[in-house]
């Protein structure tokens, strides 16, 4: 059940902002950061700073990422995440981008883990220095994300119960 729930929560990431998959990782890890740091390019340069990541790379990386720019600024104007769909409700959260986000460099830590014995420590390190088990929880058990009470549906605890059916 965890697998098709988090299924639907990447369906409803990717159909909302189409160029995730194509953006590094740093660009994605920004783009979900924007609702707990701010837009601003003075809040975005925080954010980067804060995270210990160079500026001027920063800045390159995403003036070579015409999505991206057009991403936040489309969010700084709207003041929230897109909807994927015109007749989905609710657009998406910060917390099913942070999920998608995880689940992704979950996948690449693995990757590595399994290359080489020593990145087991490494990436303890960077899990700890990032506080990524702050944001790894079962998806069923955050209401935020689509938990059994979740206002985006409920039910069957994937949340997005209502999305369902669609086909387009």
């Amino acid at each position: 059940m965890p697998e098709q729930t988090y299924g639907r929560i990447a369906y409803r990431v990717y159909l909302s902002v189409p160029d995730w998959k194509s953006w590094p990782r740093r660009l994605r890890r920004i783009y979900a950061s924007l609702e707990d740091w701010g837009s601003s390019e003075e809040a975005v340069q925080d954010m980067v700073e804060q995270w210990g990541w160079d500026w001027e790379s920063i800045l390159k990386l995403s003036n070579a990422t015409q999505s991206f720019r057009d991403a936040l600024e489309t969010f700084r104007e709207d003041g929230e995440y897109p909807k994927g769909r015109k007749h989905w409700a609710l657009p998406i959260t910060t917390s099913q981008l942070k999920a998608v986000y995880i689940r992704e460099g979950e996948l690449t830590s693995f990757a590595s883990l399994d290359e080489n014995p020593k990145a087991i420590t490494h990436h303890q390190r960077v899990v700890h220095e990032n506080d990524m088990l702050g944001l790894a929880e079962a998806y069923p058990a955050r209401d935020d994300i689509g938990g059994m009470n979740s206002k985006n549906g409920g039910g069957s605890g994937s949340g997005l119960q209502q999305f369902v059916s669609e086909e387009n």
